[in-house]
């Protein structure tokens, strides 16, 4: 069962939506998760603290992760850690967050949880050490977005070289808010080392869609099923899931 704590500051940013259109009602709350964790996070980042918009992709990877068939993911975009915080008291997490007050609040999170999470504040990219920037958005924090006039500057860093020196992972998510496709293409398979099975969660939006369904395809990866995010109908998250061959 979640929670949150002070009710006010609940009621607070749904009077500031309905008045302003936004989620940048100023103020903190605290959010209680699964596996005994809290979540501190601003104001306009209950929404995806909660994992709301995505509630059948939550119960899948929860279940892969209470389940056994999962010991370890890779979150691309964690941002204040909805996923790799609350599975780091059951599973190893790398958490990567390019925006630095978002990951202020991310490393805040893995420590009072005391989480197995390594967080890294970088941008996952199709290639690494590499500046790239980012734009805030005018709604709420978790859909930052590349943009070349952006104010936030970022490190760049592919998958497989997180791969080759934290991995292996049995999941991988990205949310990336349009930019997953060119993280894809710095994830090569036939260069890493793979675990029997991995899954992977991607958000997808309809100038990526095309992109990530091929690349899953060549990759082998069998669609398990798609889900549209609550808040946009224009946004779903892909689950899928690859077998060795081996």
């Amino acid at each position: 069962m979640y929670g949150l704590f002070p009710l006010h500051n609940v009621m607070r940013t749904l009077v500031h939506r309905l008045a302003r259109k936004n989620w940048f009602c100023r103020g903190y709350i605290w959010i209680r998760r699964e596996f005994d964790t809290w979540l501190l996070a601003k104001l306009d980042q209950i929404i995806d603290a909660c994992l709301v918009d995505e509630p059948r992709t939550w119960r899948y990877v929860k279940k892969l992760v209470l389940e056994g068939r999962i010991s370890s993911i890779l979150d691309v975009g964690a941002h204040i850690g909805g996923y790799s915080v609350v599975l780091g008291k059951r599973i190893f997490s790398v958490a990567v967050e390019p925006v630095p007050d978002t990951f202020t609040i991310l490393k805040f999170n893995v420590i009072i949880n005391k989480s197995n999470v390594k967080a890294l504040r970088r941008a996952v990219w199709k290639e690494s050490n590499k500046t790239i920037r980012l734009k805030r958005s005018i709604t709420h924090s978790a859909a930052d977005f590349v943009s070349n006039d952006g104010d936030v500057e970022a490190q760049t860093v592919t998958i497989n070289d997180l791969w080759q020196s934290l991995g292996p992972f049995d999941l991988v998510k990205i949310d990336a808010e349009g930019s997953e496709d060119k993280i894809l293409q710095g994830f090569s398979l036939d260069r890493i080392s793979l675990p029997k099975r991995i899954y992977i969660v991607v958000e997808v939006r309809p100038k990526t869609m095309s992109f990530c369904l091929r690349w899953l395809k060549k990759n082998s990866f069998k669609v398990i099923f798609m889900e549209r995010l609550v808040r946009s109908n224009r946004v779903m998250n892909l689950v899928a899931e690859r077998t060795s061959r081996v």
